[in-house]
């Protein structure tokens, strides 16, 4: 609660000096990207993690906010020089079926370009992405903090062995129809509706963890298999985890990607636009001490005054 008020009260002494609107230029472009978008926040919290979700609701609040201090662009665009606003543009990663339910019915009444960055093996399957997998067998275990456990092991091991924990304390019962992938039929009618398309890599593996072999067979796999069902270019990549390091930036190099999205500040001077910065945003990330959304706080992060002298924990 304390850390609540102290954001809150640092927001809106920041947005009465003016400092946040004079950052958000030299921040520019502002690219979000957001996961999960659901009716009912927190609605499965032994299955789903929390910080992947935002509502529909609060979606459309931050969007509209946006739209007011941005000019929202497609990704082929943030590259351009900006006009009267900055820049911003809409990405969506993993591939959730709830983006297509709760997600695309806003973007196309409000007219909004967006990406979406999916991985490719679990297109069309009843099985959620191995990190919810991985956080559902650790809160069934009874591990204590099954989140922070889960944000290690991730970072820490390979596919191979995330897929041996996982199938070692995996829960009984179906994975909840929300957390699902996208069908390839719901692609396509994303694809018709404007959305752009990328890569989020076969598996969601953390490519830093992986081979050399594995990097390539993730990064130019996943491209091939959107290019043949999707009749589409798929020029664009997301790092899962936002991990990369130089051996990762090749591999998205060779595949022939135009553009690639990380989280992090680091860049590759090689190849500066195989390493664009996005900032992650979720239900809980703008509101303030009485849990509604604030503009002043949504301003400080689109500014990246929040969390701008931390240390990046990866290994680049």
């Amino acid at each position: 609660m304390l850390r609540a008020i102290a954001k809150d009260s640092v927001a809106r002494v920041t947005s009465w000096t003016g400092l946040d609107a004079f950052m958000r230029r030299a921040e520019a472009p502002y690219i979000v990207g957001y996961h999960r978008v659901v009716e009912r926040y927190n609605a499965h919290p032994e299955f789903a993690l929390p910080a992947m979700e935002i509502t529909a609701a609060m979606l459309e609040k931050q969007l509209e906010w946006l739209g007011r201090n941005f000019e929202i662009v497609s990704l082929g665009e943030v590259s351009r020089r900006p006009r009267s606003k900055p820049l911003a543009a809409i990405t969506f990663d993993d591939g959730y079926s709830d983006v297509f339910h709760n997600a695309l019915p806003i973007l196309k009444r409000k007219g909004i370009p967006a990406a979406l960055f999916v991985v490719t093996d679990l297109i069309g399957r009843k099985q959620s992405p191995m990190h919810d997998r991985l956080f559902a067998a650790l809160s069934a275990a009874g591990v204590q903090n099954p989140f922070a456990a889960t944000q290690r092991l991730l970072r820490e091991r390979d596919h191979e062995n995330i897929s041996e924990i996982v199938e070692s304390f995996e829960p009984a019962g179906k994975t909840p129809s929300a957390l699902r992938p996208l069908t390839w039929e719901m692609l396509r009618r994303m694809r018709d509706a404007g959305m752009s398309i990328g890569s989020h890599s076969k598996t969601h593996a953390f490519l830093t963890n992986e081979t050399p072999d594995r990097v390539r067979e993730e990064v130019e796999g996943s491209r091939e298999v959107l290019r043949r069902n999707l009749n589409i270019a798929a020029d664009y990549f997301a790092y899962p985890g936002g991990d990369f390091n130089a051996g990762v930036v090749d591999a998205v190099h060779n595949a022939g990607y135009r553009m690639a999205f990380t989280i992090c500040r680091h860049r590759d001077g090689r190849y500066p636009m195989l390493t664009i910065r996005r900032r992650g945003l979720w239900e809980r990330s703008c509101v303030d001490r009485r849990g509604h959304f604030s503009p002043e706080i949504m301003s400080c992060h689109a500014a990246s005054l929040f969390g701008r002298t931390a240390d990046c924990p990866k290994s680049h």
